[in-house]
């Protein structure tokens, strides 16, 4: 390329090579305010997604050979930064899958503000910073599906405005729309209304047929690499019937669903929906609308933060970016355009300068890993020390990362006994079968070892076994970790040195 056509090309596309060249600061910053504050919060949806890459590195089959009541994309991306990255302790766990969620968040934005300009630079500005908030910095489905819907989203918003789409659209929203569908569940209606009003229309071209294919062929394969009847079990049935109790499935199907509709009017009518109005658009106020309400099914209340506030991120992020593409693709007046940038470059600033920005606040980062994983992590070392090739592990429960620091096969037929698994009959009938067949050679007690009158037979040893272990001691004190009777005589001294280490031993 001659010097004359880079001259030109760079003239002609400057404000996008600047909005671009600006992210590369903005995720240094980034990187330094979210990365040292990884263990900032134990185990929560992120630690299913690790367990499932886990337990698909160890050859199991999702849904059929290990229980996952969520869509398996989240488990096969972690499956390939483990294979990738081979971490070697639960800390550099987290470090790769918030390094990664970091990275796709980059290379999404970048391509977000090459296709929208400035309207998806100031979602990034106004996103990225806050996201951490609403746990949108972590591994989980919620917070990477954003980028593929907030692209979906304005691709509608093109067709709105009765712009001309570009050809790659066409495939990608369909792509955006495969990702989300088995990236989580809930998000399904929402990915399939957004590829339905981009791809259907009165005369439909056959772009948008070879689209719509490319949309049923991913989807089908990606079917077809499940055991279906499982698969359904565990992420429908299993999550209609025990993870949505009775009075919460009322309220979703009743006046928080209701809720769910008219939510974003609260604040979408005063930012945007007078736009739309006086312009007339009444068909796009009432497609913004449908598409808010999909976004936030599962309704949380506002100044909601961390572990419930999660469900928000999507509904979130779509908010920031509609509100950004209206705002800007509507105002004519130079003045007023460069008076809301300033508008806007203030209040992000005055916010995150706050002291109360969570950037600022001290933070320790070894004593945030001992008290959010210590545990696990202490378990799990005394189980390697102790253990040998061929002896086995059974969690009752919880504290599923155990498992993933012990690196000792399971010996339950699912390979976990976690989540919702309790309330179901097939999954507490091969629990018994375990205990009578296959007992494991380690097991670990529900929680911190509840009164067993307080847990019944679900989460502690069946009473015509429990005579066949013996309970460790932690600092001499009885813990939730036992051992088979037979393993205690094959330990050896050293073994047992090593698990004082970390402050256990033989009763």
């Amino acid at each position: 390329m001659s010097i004359n056509k880079i001259s030109k090309f760079v003239r002609s596309n400057f404000i996008l090579l600047t909005l671009l060249i600006l992210l590369v600061p903005l995720y240094a910053i980034l990187y330094k305010i979210y990365i040292p504050r990884v263990n900032a919060f134990g185990c929560f949806d992120d630690c299913n997604n690790f367990m499932g890459g886990y337990f698909l590195l160890q050859g199991k089959y999702i849904f059929s050979e290990f229980f996952f009541n969520h869509q398996p994309f989240a488990a096969y991306i972690s499956f390939a930064i483990q294979s990738i990255t081979h971490p070697q302790n639960i800390f550099e766990l987290i470090l790769r899958h918030r390094q990664f969620v970091l990275l796709v968040s980059l290379a999404a934005n970048a391509f977000l503000i090459w296709r929208f300009r400035l309207p998806a630079f100031l979602f990034v500005l106004l996103y990225e910073p806050v996201k951490f908030y609403l746990f949108g910095d972590r591994f989980l489905a919620e917070g990477l599906i954003v980028y593929p819907l907030v692209y979906m989203t304005g691709v509608v918003l093109e067709r709105l405005k009765k712009r001309s789409l570009l050809s790659c659209d066409y495939y990608l929203v369909s792509i955006a729309a495969w990702f989300t569908m088995f990236m989580r569940e809930p998000y399904v209606p929402l990915a399939l209304v957004l590829l339905a009003i981009i791809l259907f229309e009165r005369k439909i071209k056959r772009i948008q047929i070879l689209s719509f294919l490319l949309f049923v062929i991913l989807s089908t394969i990606t079917l077809l690499t499940v055991n279906l009847s499982e698969y359904f079990f565990n992420v429908f049935t299993v999550n209609y019937t025990a993870v949505l109790p009775s009075d919460i499935k009322a309220e979703m199907f009743g006046n928080r669903y209701i809720q769910a509709f008219f939510y974003p009017i609260y604040i979408f009518f005063l930012a945007n929906l007078f736009i739309l109005i006086r312009n007339k658009s009444y068909q796009a106020a009432l497609v913004i609308l449908v598409v808010l309400a999909l976004a936030n099914i599962r309704v949380i209340l506002p100044g909601s933060m961390f572990y419930e506030a999660f469900h928000m991120l999507v509904w979130f992020a779509l908010f920031i970016f509609i509100t950004t593409y209206l705002v800007f693709s509507n105002i004519k007046q130079k003045t007023l355009f460069y008076a809301l940038i300033l508008i806007l470059s203030f209040g992000l600033i005055s916010f995150i300068s706050s002291r109360s920005y969570f950037a600022h606040e001290p933070f320790d980062q070894h004593k945030e890993l001992l008290t959010n994983y210590g545990e696990v992590m202490q378990i799990g070392e005394v189980v390697r020390a102790l253990s040998k090739p061929g002896d086995t592990l059974f969690l009752d429960g919880s504290d599923d990362m155990i498992y993933w620091q012990a690196k000792v096969p399971s010996s339950y037929k699912y390979n976990w006994y976690t989540s919702a698994m309790p309330h179901f009959k097939k999954y507490t009938d091969a629990r018994m079968e375990m205990f009578r067949a296959n007992p494991p050679t380690f097991y670990k007690e529900f929680g911190s070892c509840p009164k067993k009158a307080d847990i019944g037979e679900l989460y502690r040893l069946p009473n015509f076994i429990s005579d066949q272990y013996t309970r460790l001691y932690n600092l001499e004190k009885p813990s939730c970790l036992f051992v088979r009777k037979d393993k205690i005589e094959q330990i050896t001294d050293t073994q047992w040195l090593k698990a004082k280490e970390h402050l256990f031993s033989r009763p």
